[in-house]
């Protein structure tokens, strides 16, 4: 999977339109894009005209500078392995980096710092991150399973979507 792959894919995750709730949690624009994001990418406040406006074509970049910030700033840029590289940015894309780092640590079981801080390189550069990726995929189903249940912070509707999000960086060969 590459960036652009990555990129096409939030919009088939998140969406190609401006969504209001109750339909999700927010009002959000095409690629998930939310009225902060939009107003960060822009440099002042965005309105809700403008994220309503938003089409496939004009998110693209936002997307593409999202994910790029979240790389960046998170320390995921420092994964080496492309394939978990990209599903640790879309995870924070999705669910927030501290959260994603937080569960890349409990798969390395390292202390969970929620930063992509030394001990935690240092056990990616001493792993098979091939393997680390399949695992990540594993904790995150389990992360959708614990936020999807009774109590959970995530409604019951989205777990089947959330899933196959995961599970589309699976780099299992089936036959």
């Amino acid at each position: 999977m590459t960036i652009e792959q990555v990129i096409d894919d939030v919009f088939r995750k998140e969406g190609d339109r401006y969504a209001e709730p109750p339909e999700i949690d927010q009002p959000t624009g095409a690629g998930g894009i939310i009225l902060p994001t939009l107003s960060e990418y822009l440099g002042r406040p965005a309105t809700l005209a403008e994220l309503k406006a938003l089409a496939v074509d004009t998110a693209r970049p936002i997307v593409r500078w999202k994910l790029s910030q979240l790389a960046n700033r998170a320390g995921l840029d420092r994964i080496t392995f492309e394939p978990l590289r990209l599903q640790a940015i879309d995870m924070a894309y999705n669910s927030g980096e501290g959260l994603a780092i937080r569960w890349l640590q409990r798969v390395l079981r390292v202390a969970r710092s929620s930063k992509m801080d030394a001990p935690t390189i240092a056990a990616l550069t001493n792993a098979d991150q091939w393997l680390v990726n399949q695992a990540l995929i594993g904790a995150r189903l389990q992360m959708i399973d614990m936020s999807t249940n009774p109590g959970g912070s995530v409604d019951k509707k989205f777990e089947e979507g959330l899933e196959n999000r995961a599970l589309t960086f699976s780099l299992l060969e089936v036959p």
